[in-house]
Parts: structure tokens; sequence; C-alpha cells
């Protein structure tokens, strides 16, 4: 009998779809969408979300391949609201609905920041991850990039996956390489974003590997002289011209450590790299030393 009842829901949703589809290819967006939305309301109004979810993301998915942005965006927003309501996890499946809505989102759709805060803030919510799901953030990042908003991509390929690590370093790679002028405080201003970076969210492993893919592209390009040291299981590369990189590098390995007292004698033999790095140093005193600093906000580094 369950099964029979069922069967008929799908069957009346499949046929509400099919009318909806109809009306795109018709051009009648307006009807389509308040349509579509009663529909979806009465499924909500009766707890029958998974069938609100599945009209309501077939609906918004219509309407972004018909090119109607606006109309595609809200019903992007109801399917969170649903989320929400339904209490939906972060999982294979509820995530690959959003990247696919993200995937036909037009870049330069005006709503695409806000719909995109709002899929970070249901990710944030209903997953184990304190930043939101990385597999989002990756494409979250690659549309944002798309669309030009650099430094907000930025932020997401920082907490994304590992292929976001690699487009992050890309992403900086990129800048340096388009600066007129390239000085060893240049050098600095993009490889420290980087390991700051990392070091805030205590990704330490994307910090190794990220600095690896850096330093093996600047080290092509602009020919440094340099000496990799390996001691007690660490590998530095140690630039003649390039202090500010052999500091970076040492900071990363002390906060790998933990050792508040390497992290207090790096500090004091690079006087002039603590003041530059106040405000980081401080904050990562205090998550990795327990080192406390007072009014110390810091999220990521820009």
């Amino acid at each position: 009998m369950v099964s029979t009842q069922s069967d008929a829901v799908q069957a009346k949703l499949a046929k509400t779809l099919q009318r909806f589809e109809s009306k795109i290819k018709a051009g009648d967006y307006y009807e389509a969408h308040q349509t579509l939305r009663t529909i979806a309301n009465r499924y909500v109004r009766s707890k029958s979300y998974e069938h609100a979810i599945e009209l309501i993301s077939q609906g918004a998915l219509s309407f972004l391949k018909a090119k109607q942005g606006g109309s595609g965006t809200d019903l992007i927003f109801y399917l969170l609201e649903v989320y929400d309501l339904a209490e939906v996890k972060v999982g294979d499946v509820s995530v690959a609905r959003l990247v696919r809505l993200i995937a036909e989102l037009d870049p330069s759709e005006p709503n695409l920041k806000d719909v995109i805060t709002a899929m970070n803030n249901w990710s944030i919510k209903f997953s184990e991850y304190k930043f939101g799901d990385p597999y989002l953030h990756n494409t979250i990042g690659t549309k944002l990039l798309e669309g030009g908003f650099v430094y907000e991509a930025e932020r997401y390929f920082m907490l994304g996956t590992h292929d976001s690590m690699i487009k992050y370093v890309d992403l900086l790679w990129d800048w340096l390489c388009q600066v007129d002028k390239v000085e060893d405080s240049t050098v600095a201003e993009f490889f420290s974003r980087l390991i700051f970076n990392y070091l805030f969210i205590c990704n330490i492993s994307f910090a190794h590997e990220s600095k690896e893919i850096f330093f093996e592209r600047f080290i092509e390009k602009f020919q440094p002289k340099y000496e990799e040291v390996e001691k007690n299981g660490y590998k530095i590369v140690f630039f003649e011209d390039y202090s500010d990189l052999n500091f970076l590098q040492l900071l990363l390995i002390t906060c790998q450590t933990k050792d508040k007292n390497y992290f207090l004698n790096l500090k004091n033999h690079y006087l002039d790299f603590s003041q530059i790095y106040k405000s980081e140093l401080e904050f990562l005193g205090q998550e990795y030393f327990n080192i406390v600093a007072p009014n110390n906000q810091i999220s990521y580094r820009t």
C-alpha cells in the first residue's frame, strides 16, 4: 500500500515537472515560476520534503538553463530553506544537487555571491566541517573566479579540497607573474598568503604541499640562489636573497612542532619580520602555542 502511494506521488510529480518544462519551453516563465512555487509549498506544508526538494531543484535547473537567472536563484534560495526545514545533512547527494546548480549559474548573475553565501551557510550548519563542505568550496571558488571575484575565490579555494589547493597556488602564481617588477618582498607577499592562510585553519599538510609547488615554479622562473638543507626530518630551501621566504618556512615548521620556545626564538631572530607579520604571529601564537593575544580576530590573510 505504501509503495503504491509513493508510486502515485512520483507519477504526479513527474507530470508536474513535465507541464513545468512545457511552460519553460513556451517562454511562459512567470506562470511556470508561480505554479511551481505553489505546488512546492503544498509539499512543504505536508512535510513531503523529498518531493519538494526534487521539484524545486529541477525547476531551478530548468530556469538557469533557460537563462532566467532571477527565477533560478529565487528557487535556489527556496531549496536551501527546505534543506534547513528538513535538516538535510551535507552528503554526496545533497551537495551534488547544489554543485549542479552552481555549474549552471551565469558568472555574471547579480545574485551569485548571495546564493553562494547561503549554500555555504547551510553546509556549515549541517556538516562536520567548521568552515563548510570542502567539495562545495571547490566548486564555489571556481565559479567565483569565472565571475572575476578573485578575492572571494581565494577564500573558498583555501578552505576547499586538494584540487582547490592546486587552484589556489595557480591563482597566486598568476598574480605574481602579472606584477611588473618582482622584488623579494613581492614574492613574500604572495607566498605568505599560502603559509598564513593554511596555518590559520591548521592545515599543515596543504601548507607544505603548496610551498613545494610554489617554490618549484619560483625557482624555475626566477632562478634565485638557494641551498636545500634537511635537518631532523625537515627540509628547508634557504634562499640567499629572500630571507622572508626562509622565515616563513621556519615558521611553518615551528607551528608543526608546536614548541613554544622555537616560536619565541624565531621571532627574536627575525625581528623585522616579527613586526611585519605582527598580527598574524599573535594569532598563530595563540592557536599553536597558547600565547594569549588581545582582541585578535584574524580569519584569513587578505
